[in-house]
């Protein structure tokens, strides 16, 4: 749950990366965004994200790395950022490409 919005992930291996869906509900609305996230291309970062990472918000990056968590699942991914070539890291739920699929229902 974030800051009262119900918020469904999940993560299926494809064979040349990610396909992530997320599912936001929030009072009778649902919206869900699937994003196909492959290594060497670009994707906007969105919400929701963390009050502290709000400057990023629409910021667009390139994935170069995908991390795993403890059980090997992968949940973020490297990237490196358009404007100021700088790296760092982003929640998988959080990146959107131009070809996101958004759904409202």
């Amino acid at each position: 749950m974030f800051g009262g919005v119900n918020v469904h992930i999940h993560i299926e291996d494809i064979t040349s990366g990610y396909r992530v869906s997320v599912t936001h509900n929030i009072s009778k609305h649902s919206a869900k965004r699937i994003t196909e996230i492959n290594l060497g291309n670009k994707y906007s970062i969105v919400g929701p994200l963390h009050s502290k990472q709000q400057k990023m918000l629409n910021k667009v990056c390139t994935v170069i790395e995908f991390i795993e968590d403890r059980s090997g699942l992968p949940s973020k991914a490297k990237v490196r950022y358009v404007d100021n070539n700088r790296v760092g890291k982003v929640s998988l739920y959080n990146l959107a490409s131009v070809s996101s699929v958004d759904e409202n229902f």
